[in-house]
């Protein structure tokens, strides 16, 4: 009963992240149809262009999910349409279109695209390079020229529409992302209170397999958190609403969401590092010597109060931060005096107890 529950929890939060998926999804679609459209328009009718096909396929190169990448792609698309023009420049002239000219600019232009500036937009210089050769042959100034106007107009186009109408802000999707990973990690901790209370549930085997499964949607709303936040990141980079935020995003282009994301990351190792030494210590103390039920108790209580601790950050709560510190402070008593060291032997109470200070410090630390 509880993994259904569990399961429709997990999937309504989920569902903002999925809305704000479509939501970018259609607009970039609208603004990609209206970029190659307009480009289109103005190269056949400003420039006077009568078949201006480069223009539109430039235009689209200036509508990514961000307005920083379509930036950084349209500059390497025209730096790779360039190079590969003039590449075919001399090869037409001189040579011509055949065997031998195709041989010399494709080779060239493989070599030249190979050039990590380019990116992901180095195919562009091979295949601009062997087109222009092949359709421009001997005549090949007179037709790589115009395009060159096609290009830039396309790209002009591009980033006007993608920067002008509703430009990218990726703030909604890492918002629900991170809420998605705040309660995986809340329940992650509940999860191993629940192993550590006695009679020491935590040796059982189903209880570690159930952990299994927490585990593996913890790492998959933290990976999925980690992308949504630096997909935001860069929708803030030349975004002229970031402006427009100031609720959301400060002078330096952070949000409340990309600032906690750091705090969370910490809490998932932390998280992630209890698990492993509550599993050792079950597997080399499996009568209980060390984690005895007094420590189970009290640890499984710390456990549950960081859960909430983490389900109420950012803004936490002063009170709930104290009652943790005092019953961390309680537990830890015990091992603070001469002679609490075992010389040799791996404690497995006070690596516990180490990583929850850890994770308590994480959590009680404003984001900065």
């Amino acid at each position: 009963m509880t993994g259904r529950v569990d399961e429709v929890v997990r999937r309504a939060a989920a569902t903002p992240g999925r809305w704000h998926y479509w939501r970018g999804r259609l607009h970039i679609v609208v603004k990609a149809v209206l970029a190659s459209v307009l480009a289109w328009l103005a190269a056949r009718y400003l420039m006077g262009h009568r078949q201006p096909y480069f223009a539109p396929l430039a235009a689209l190169l200036g509508v990514y999910p961000t307005v920083a990448r379509s930036l950084r792609e349209s500059l390497a698309y025209a730096a790779g349409f360039l190079v590969g023009a003039l590449l075919a420049i001399p090869v037409g002239m001189t040579v011509g279109p055949n065997p031998a000219g195709i041989a010399v600019v494709v080779a060239v232009a493989l070599l030249v695209s190979s050039w990590h500036g380019f990116g992901d937009q180095a195919p562009q210089v091979p295949f601009t390079a062997l087109f222009a050769l092949l359709v421009g042959g001997h005549e090949v100034m007179s037709y790589v020229v115009p395009r060159l106007g096609d290009v830039g107009v396309g790209l002009a186009v591009g980033l006007a529409v993608n920067t002008l109408v509703f430009p990218p802000l990726h703030i909604g999707r890492a918002d629900a992302a991170v809420r998605d990973l705040k309660e995986q990690l809340a329940c992650a901790l509940e999860e191993l209170a629940s192993l550590t209370r006695p009679p020491g549930a935590g040796d059982a085997e189903d209880g570690w397999t159930r952990w299994g499964e927490r585990e593996r949607r913890l790492r998959h709303s933290h990976h999925g958190a980690y992308r949504a936040c630096e997909q935001g990141r860069d929708s803030l980079r030349a975004n002229p609403r970031v402006k427009l935020r100031r609720r959301r995003a400060d002078g330096h282009g952070a949000w409340r969401s990309l600032r906690l994301m750091d705090t969370l990351d910490h809490t998932a190792t932390y998280v992630r590092s209890i698990a492993d030494a509550l599993r050792e210590a079950s597997r080399t103390d499996p009568d209980g010597a060390l984690l005895d039920a007094r420590f189970r108790d009290g640890y499984a209580r710390q456990l549950d109060m960081l859960a909430g601790l983490v389900r109420s950050l950012p803004d936490g709560s002063g009170d709930d931060a104290a009652e943790a510190r005092g019953l961390q402070q309680w537990l830890e008593q015990p091992y603070r005096g001469a002679g609490t060291d075992a010389p040799g032997l791996w404690d497995p109470r006070k690596e516990l107890l180490r990583l929850s200070g850890l994770l308590l410090d994480n959590v009680c630390t404003p984001p900065t």
